[in-house]
């Protein structure tokens, strides 16, 4: 009988665990199913939106988080709406999503596509060919895969109809990643205060340079050669870090040759008998203690974030140049290459411009291929 006693409430506290495991386990798939489905209005959220700052305060402004597949509307710097991602495009491939600050576009209700044959209802231009829109399908009435994409960004059909409704033509987009759950290496440190920071601009991300219009779009993009670091709003650490330890390589100042990436600095790492660079461009300043030819400490201060190149502070939110008045596109550009030098490791051409030329922070194809390193994947587990 005693036995019986001690093992009874055990059974019944078991198959009670038994039971809220399969609860909590359905409720999941309820909560995600609804995640999908629904535009959470922030009069409806239970958590304090004014921790929720936008990167840039605009009059409309739409930033598309491709961390956590959401994308949040702001209205006059305060947060009205978020809108579940359904699918973005894999990392793996030329024409994934691309990172930037853009505005929205042109909008169509029912649009087929310009390279695959599919009609992408309720479509919204984000940035030339990539554009938000709903679960395409093709001319026959099949839906897509879920696996296939363009590089454009889908939502459920009631999230299409909702967004294509919500948007105006001209609204600011900031399509980034966010830096929460990267991790750095063991004796490495990230380039900048990770908690107070964002990719602007990711690896690999494409930037269309030429209008042939062909089927094969990879012909009239270029692809980011490394990562641009934008810090949020409310940073107050602007410092640039040393990645690891090495040996200062070059320090190019603003205007003498910069070929647009502003106050430089290069510093070469003896990893595991192996010779990396790191590059730190677009600072608004030098640490003044730095000379070429000297030991730097993982972690030391290379300079301040800036929005240097050409001989000015040259790089803007929206028209870039010496003579423009807007913003400031305050940003570090971080490279990992196999040469110290501020062009592509492996020469070769980039079609800027109008023309073909050397190519400075972005390659014609993906950028491994001519000496370059995914920075995240090179710092982080």
């Amino acid at each position: 009988m005693k036995k019986n006693n001690i093992l009874s409430p055990l059974i019944i506290t078991f198959g009670s665990g038994i039971i809220v495991l399969i609860i909590f386990l359905i409720g999941k798939i309820l909560i995600k199913e609804v995640a999908y489905e629904f535009i959470y209005e922030t009069n409806q959220l239970q958590f304090d939106i004014s921790q929720y700052l936008p990167k840039i305060c605009e009059p409309r402004v739409w930033e598309i988080n491709l961390s956590k597949n959401l994308i949040y509307f702001y209205e006059n710097c305060k947060l009205k709406s978020i809108i579940p991602i359904a699918y973005q495009a894999p990392e793996n491939v030329w024409y994934k999503t691309p990172t930037g600050y853009y505005r929205i576009g042109v909008k169509k209700e029912k649009h087929i596509s310009s390279i695959f044959p599919v009609y992408m209802n309720y479509a919204v231009q984000m940035y030339e060919d990539f554009f938000i829109h709903e679960i395409p399908y093709y001319l026959d009435g099949r839906v897509v895969e879920g696996d296939f994409s363009g590089g454009c960004i889908r939502l459920t059909p009631n999230n299409a109809k909702k967004f294509f409704d919500l948007t105006k033509a001209g609204d600011f987009v900031i399509s980034y990643l966010d830096l929460d759950n990267i991790k750095v290496k063991e004796n490495f440190f990230f380039p900048v205060n990770k908690d107070e920071f964002y990719i602007r601009q990711r690896f690999n991300s494409p930037i269309r340079t030429a209008w042939n219009n062909l089927k094969d779009r990879s012909i009239d993009y270029s692809q980011h050669a490394g990562i641009d670091l934008a810090p949020n709003s409310d940073a107050k650490d602007l410092n640039i870090y040393n990645i690891y330890d090495g040996i200062v390589v070059k320090i190019i100042e603003n205007g003498k040759d910069d070929h647009g990436l502003g106050n430089t600095i290069i510093i070469e790492h003896n990893i595991d008998n192996e010779k990396f660079y790191s590059l730190y461009g677009h600072l608004e300043s030098i640490n003044e203690n730095l000379q070429e030819g000297q030991f730097i400490k993982g972690g030391e201060v290379v300079g301040k974030v800036g929005a240097t190149g050409y001989g000015c502070d040259y790089w803007r939110i929206g028209e870039d140049g010496c003579d423009k008045k807007g913003k400031l596109d305050l940003h570090l550009h971080f490279e990992i290459k196999t040469k110290p030098v501020l062009e592509s490791p492996t020469e070769v051409q980039c079609f800027i411009n109008g023309s073909y030329k050397k190519c400075y922070g972005y390659t014609p194809e993906n950028p491994t291929k001519y000496g370059y390193f995914d920075p995240l994947k090179f710092i982080s587990e």
